[in-house]
């Protein structure tokens, strides 16, 4: 990277949890970066935790137009973009017969649509770069879809689709990508399930026997989420992590 800019990254849903985990750790290794979430005070509290480091990009994932403007800004801010990181995911649990519409189109606006539009959006700003890179976030959910998350276990699915055929539409232009697993992670989205949802939710998980299932038996901090994307950054430029899978380990 040259000595004269400092590299820049776009992180979604960065206002909290894993995404302000990472946020934090490009800005301590020396990145500018754009904080795409929703408006509100979240954003703002990350923004100004950063301070200089950041550039707070409000906007909705599931709106095409506010992800092209928020991709706008980081051009005329900055002129490139180094890195894009699609961390931003909404889960709520709920049957598929019982999920109202605005679930469905938040679920699947968030967790697959909005990768596709901010790719879209970056892809021209991340050829400007001499170390371009993606970073797709997925859960271990897609290998054992949970009953009541079915609809977030398929959008993470699909995502990792798309992925795996970004690695080679994209090679020619030298934009590496790398899809990052992760298992149970600490996040704050769970604060806002409805609680009698998640009590049926937690019965079906139990007498399925998907409690078991999950690996570590405590959720592992977004910090190691963290610290796994620097290491996929750091990668020498000849070779390329395609995926990794982080896990609770103790």
């Amino acid at each position: 990277m040259s000595p004269e800019r400092r590299p820049v990254a776009v992180v979604t849903g960065a206002s909290r949890g894993t995404g302000l985990a990472i946020s934090r750790a490009l800005a301590a290794d020396g990145y500018r970066v754009g904080l795409l979430a929703r408006p509100g005070a979240s954003l703002d509290a990350a923004a100004g935790e950063l301070g200089e480091a950041a550039l707070p990009l409000p906007a909705d994932l599931c709106d095409p137009d506010d992800v092209r403007a928020a991709f706008a800004q980081v051009a005329d801010r900055f002129g490139a973009l180094d890195v894009l990181i699609n961390n931003a995911a909404s889960a709520r649990p709920h049957r598929i017969e019982q999920a109202s519409d605005d679930e469905l189109r938040q679920e699947v606006g968030t967790n697959l649509l909005g990768p596709m539009y901010t790719v879209r959006a970056a892809v021209p700003l991340l050829r400007r770069s001499p170390r371009p890179q993606i970073i797709n976030i997925s859960s271990e959910s897609v290998t054992d879809p949970f009953p009541y998350l079915v609809v977030y276990a398929a959008t993470k699915a699909a995502l990792e689709t798309i992925t795996y055929g970004l690695t080679h539409e994209l090679r020619a232009d030298g934009i590496r990508v790398t899809l990052l697993r992760i298992g149970q992670t600490v996040t704050t989205f769970k604060d806002s399930w409805d609680e009698a949802m998640l009590a049926e939710a937690l019965a079906a998980w139990e007498a399925g026997g998907f409690k078991a299932r999950v690996s570590g038996a405590v959720a592992q901090p977004p910090e190691r989420v963290a610290e796994a994307v620097l290491v996929t950054l750091r990668q020498a430029h000849g070779s390329v992590i395609s995926e990794l899978s982080v896990r609770a380990f103790s």
